[in-house]
């Protein structure tokens, strides 16, 4: 037990200092990781904030899309071997086959909770004192984010403002707290994170102010239609969205969003940056990867259909594809207009029989001989928020058509939106949500907001919505409750 206490500390000195000298880093002695050797500087602050993106971005790299959109019958078997990844889209996990669980996302809050703890005792100039601020608007906002995620996957889950700093066992030992609780900590440093954001800049690969009131919108969002927050949340999400600063807008083409030469584009207001510049040892590549398909998925496509559809994608060196898991596109009813369809995935033909499918959006880049899947990972983006408050709008009785035609005919110049009862209208935009947001780690959560899990054939009488707790979390905290089984 106290070496994984050692090690999460360890892990949190080696990535937060990733651009210091080797020579400069020795982990040999406990001193290192305390404050006694830290936390002194400004350096140290915009180190300790670096730390905590790098931990967010590893569990971007499979995690995040394993909990938000896995189980939602977006994907399917593909044509290697699906390795665990099945036990998602079947909704057949279990707390002992379950490889997704809570100790990345407490490692990125004990990264913000240490920003928290210290940068405030750290003496900023008069002339940066505003980043001062913003490394603890900043970490206000990734601890909220990464207990958002958790709460909609697990329910309740601890609730640690402390930093991991010493073996005392007892400190770490704790139950859950309740699901209201969870919200009402979530909600109370959203506020915080505003309250201390300097200014509006937004570098889209930061969190920023336009970024937290995106979250404030999503958070009460949630709160509104799954823990009876009703209208009094669903007016503070409306007015958290009319309120983001900035000038985030739709690109007029759907697939510029992804495109790896367009990153922190225009419609982008928060993103995971992956780049060719990080070094292996930092980067594994995304979880997209599992999706890409290339010749060496189908040996015999010879045909002129099969030739013509792989050259969309390429054939050279750097296209070879594994596809352990494939979108299943009978999940989709793209309208043969819709440009979204081709951007999102390709399906390969061997004549006129299809045969595998992969994923288009965030496909990255070749490099040399070898694809890298390097693409960011858009966590909010404006046609999400566009859609959210259509769907804001909608459940306190307003018209969302003037949101929803700007997502759908951004897609589509023929699509329309009309106006219908408040159920009907929510049908529409779950549909366009899951069209829209496909594969981007939204739909199992969309699913579960508007109470439509059925929809996914796996989600079987008897099979529950949250996520089971892994048996390796109950045997490391034994004060953890499981969630129900699902039968």
């Amino acid at each position: 037990m106290k070496k994984k206490f050692l090690l999460y500390t360890i892990l949190f000195a080696s990535l937060s200092l990733f651009n210091s000298c080797q020579d400069d880093l020795d982990l040999t002695s406990d001193s290192v990781i305390t404050s006694d050797s830290f936390w002194k500087t400004e350096d140290d602050a915009k180190a300790g904030v670096n730390g905590m993106y790098v931990n967010f971005r590893i569990q971007t790299q499979q995690n995040y899309y394993l909990l938000g959109g896995a189980r939602s019958a977006e994907i399917t078997g593909g044509v290697q071997s699906p390795l665990t990844l099945a036990n998602y889209y079947n909704n057949l996990l279990t707390p002992q086959n379950i490889d997704v669980d809570w100790a990345g996302l407490y490692t990125v809050i004990h990264s913000a909770n240490l920003v928290l703890k210290y940068v405030p005792q750290i003496a900023f100039s008069p002339t940066t004192v505003n980043e001062q601020k913003r490394y603890l608007a900043q970490a206000y906002s990734m601890r909220a984010l990464c207990y958002f995620i958790m709460a909609r996957s697990w329910g309740g889950v601890p609730i640690v403002t402390d930093p991991t700093e010493n073996s005392n066992q007892s400190q770490y030992i704790i139950p859950r707290n309740s699901i209201e609780e969870t919200f009402a900590f979530i909600k109370k440093d959203i506020d915080a994170a505003i309250a201390n954001f300097p200014d509006a800049t937004n570098n889209k690969i930061q969190l920023s102010l336009a970024s937290v009131y995106a979250l404030k919108a999503d958070v009460n969002l949630w709160t509104a239609k799954q823990l009876g927050g009703g209208t009094a949340d669903l007016n503070t999400a409306l007015t958290a969205i009319n309120t983001i600063p900035g000038t985030p807008t739709l690109l007029p083409n759907f697939k510029d969003v992804f495109a790896y030469d367009k990153k922190a584009n225009a419609e982008v207001v928060f993103a995971v940056r992956y780049s060719l510049a990080d070094l292996p040892s930092n980067l594994a590549d995304n979880w997209n990867q599992f999706m890409f398909v290339g010749p060496s998925d189908f040996a015999p496509l010879t045909s002129a259909t099969a030739t013509a559809t792989f050259g969309t994608l390429g054939t050279g060196a750097g296209n070879a594809g594994i596809s352990r898991v494939q979108p299943d596109i009978t999940r989709f009813n793209f309208a043969a207009t819709d440009t979204r369809k081709a951007a999102t995935y390709l399906t390969l033909y061997n004549g006129a029989v299809p045969v595998v499918t992969g994923l288009v959006k965030y496909n990255g880049t070749v490099d040399g001989t070898l694809r890298r899947f390097v693409s960011d990972i858009i966590i909010y983006r404006w046609a999400d928020i566009l859609l959210m408050k259509a769907e804001i709008k909608n459940a306190l009785g307003q018209d969302p058509t003037t949101e929803m035609n700007l997502v759908m005919q951004r897609a589509d110049a023929t699509a329309s939106f009309t106006n219908d009862s408040p159920a009907n209208n929510d049908n529409v935009i779950l549909n366009e949500r899951l069209k829209e947001l496909a594969f981007e780690g939204k739909s199992w959560w969309d699913l579960v907001r508007f109470n439509k899990t059925s929809l996914v054939p796996s989600m079987t009488a008897g099979k529950e919505v949250l996520f089971p707790i892994s048996q390796n979390t109950i045997n490391f905290n034994p004060k953890i409750v499981q969630n129900p089984i699902s039968k």
